[in-house]
């Protein structure tokens, strides 16, 4: 009958035993100078090697010649144990044998002397699941049993274990095996059973085993299975892992702020139908071997891809990623249907600091750009010129082709003008309120108020020595302003209402004019506004294009509503506005 290699290649010597030389060590003492204990507690994880110590004691203690404390494997008592014909060797499922009605059989056939060996050895498995009742019949037979009765118990979970039992054992912590233990284990065992494995793949299965060798055992076993080589790319795509070369990826798009590349490998990870959440907890683990190189500056690591991935990260930084990659693998175990998403939203988290404002977060960013100073490698941001800004507004800007027929055509222009009503605000959807009802006045009017005002305003424009424009300028009224309102009322909102009061003209030196009623409408009028203007006026149409900053004009009338129609408006007051 065909064996599981974990079974047939069970250690038979306390020799054998690897990576447990801290129990082996004591064991054999005790076998070789006859100081067996009436009950042991053998502790620690899965596949570690806690049953297989069990039998070489039953072996041992009864053994007709032991070796050294070994047992020899060759007596009748030795066979008998291996072959599991003796009646003296009880080995007991506390799992499915957890009640006090099994307790109390044990503590029956306990007074019975052995039939074959010397000692009768009671293994009890998984000794944790019994139930209170169970270990409380238990406790005064694990204190004094009989001389001719050992207790071996075994459990993975030593904290649901009652004090009371703790204190009549003698107890024993197994560690989980290292690597290159494990490594070494399995290369025998591929040497006995004809095996062809690569390094990096019996390095790989040592890796996911998590310290236990029978699980790596039935790993070496899976991979074999068609009795071909056993190569890393095999081990991979057998066992669902993910190469150190896709994790050392994802650890440097973390480390560069590259979001578009760690999203990309999540996205790989998902299509090759590999388990998002298996993948993870192997990229912490590869995490916290980067934490223990950048924490020890690197001493003794000889994992060059390691080391090349771990030179990448400050220490704040690699904690702080560390930490959001631990809070979305407890975020796959509530939710394992969502593991992708958690995944995807921990690495953004990752790549960008600034997402984060918690104290590791601030720290890390703190740290990368004291680093950045100390090495020098650190560039502020050039200033574009004047030249270059203009050529770019010029690109964003294009000149408008407006055809002959579409021009106004030319005459006197006369605006209608806001009564003395409050002009109301825009409103909240961005769009402005309606224009309140205007009076009209004739040219004639409206020349007659100007000239009343010439006077006082030649006086005002000589003492501010300003002129209002070069000699020949023609001032042409927009008739497109309030288009220009609306348009930009959606972003303007606080700056509507004094644009709705406002004139705008177009003057013949090519600069577009905008007639203020104070000077605090001027003052609101800053370069990016002048921007958002000139585009709004090229958007709905003028007799040129216009360039912001230096060609927009503004004037205004500080004497008292005076507004003029376009032959007397070079008499007023203006403030050119420049960039």
């Amino acid at each position: 009958m065909y064996q599981a290699l974990y079974r047939k290649w069970r250690p038979s010597f306390f020799d054998d035993v690897v990576g447990q030389e801290h129990i082996t060590s004591i064991l054999k003492s005790e076998v070789e100078n006859g100081k067996l204990s009436h009950a042991y507690l053998f502790c620690g994880p899965r596949g570690t090697g806690k049953t297989t110590c069990a039998k070489i004691i039953a072996k041992a203690a009864n053994c007709l010649s032991p070796v050294d404390g070994n047992p020899c494997g060759k007596c009748e008592a030795c066979l008998a144990i291996d072959a599991g014909t003796t009646t003296d060797v009880i080995e007991m499922d506390a799992a499915s044998n957890n009640g006090v009605d099994s307790i109390r059989e044990l503590r029956e056939g306990v007074v019975y002397t052995p039939a074959e060996m010397k000692f009768r050895v009671y293994i009890i498995d998984e000794v944790h699941m019994l139930s209170i009742s169970a270990f409380n019949a238990l406790l005064k037979t694990l204190e004094e049993p009989p001389k001719h009765v050992l207790f071996i118990l075994a459990t993975t979970e030593l904290h649901k274990i009652p004090a009371t039992v703790l204190s009549r054992c003698q107890r024993f912590d197994f560690h989980r095996v290292a690597t290159d233990a494990i490594v070494g284990r399995l290369r025998t065992v591929c040497r006995g059973e004809g095996f062809t494995a690569e390094e990096g793949a019996l390095e790989l299965i040592a890796r996911l085993s998590q310290g236990g060798m029978r699980d790596s055992l039935n790993m070496l076993e899976y991979c074999a299975g068609d009795g071909e080589r056993i190569t890393e790319e095999k081990a991979e795509r057998l066992l669902g892992a993910a190469s150190r070369s896709l994790l050392a990826k994802l650890t440097d798009a973390a480390a560069c702020g590259d979001t578009a590349s760690a999203l990309a490998v999540i996205e790989e990870i998902h299509l090759s139908s590999r388990d998002v959440a298996v993948f993870w907890r192997e990229l912490i683990a590869f995490a916290r071997d980067m934490l223990i190189a950048v924490s020890t500056r690197m001493r003794s690591v000889k994992d060059e891809l390691l080391r090349s991935c771990a030179e990448k990260y400050s220490l704040p930084r690699l904690l702080y990623t560390i930490r959001i990659w631990m809070e979305a693998e407890e975020d796959m175990q509530r939710n394992p249907s969502g593991a992708r998403l958690y995944a995807e939203m921990s690495m953004i988290r990752a790549c960008d600091l600034a997402l984060s404002d918690d104290t590791e977060a601030l720290l890390a960013r703190i740290t990368a750009l004291e680093d950045q100073l100390a090495t020098g490698n650190f560039k502020l941001p050039a200033a574009a010129t004047a030249t270059e800004k203009k050529e770019e507004l010029q690109k964003e800007l294009p000149i408008l082709d407006i055809p002959d027929d579409q021009i106004p055509p030319e005459g006197d222009f006369v605006p209608e003008y806001p009564t003395d009503e409050p002009i109301p605000a825009a409103e909240p959807n961005g769009e402005p309120s309606p224009k309140p009802a205007v009076k009209e006045k004739n040219a004639s009017a409206v020349k007659a108020e100007a000239k009343a005002e010439q006077p006082a305003r030649k006086t005002e424009k000589a003492q501010t020595g300003e002129k209002a424009e070069s000699e020949g300028n023609k001032l042409k009224g927009y008739r497109k302003w309030q288009e220009v309102v609306r348009r930009l009322a959606p972003t303007e909102g606080l700056f509507i209402p004094f644009l709705q009061s406002a004139y705008a003209y177009e003057g013949t030196d090519g600069k577009f004019y905008i007639f203020f009623e104070s000077k605090f409408g001027i003052t609101l009028l800053n370069d990016a506004r002048k921007q958002t203007i000139c585009a709004a006026v090229n958007a709905a149409g003028a007799l040129r294009a216009y360039i912001p900053a230096d060609v927009i004009g503004t004037f205004h009338d500080d004497v008292g509503g005076i507004r003029e129609p376009i032959e007397d408006l070079l008499e007023l007051e203006e403030t050119e506005v420049t960039s």
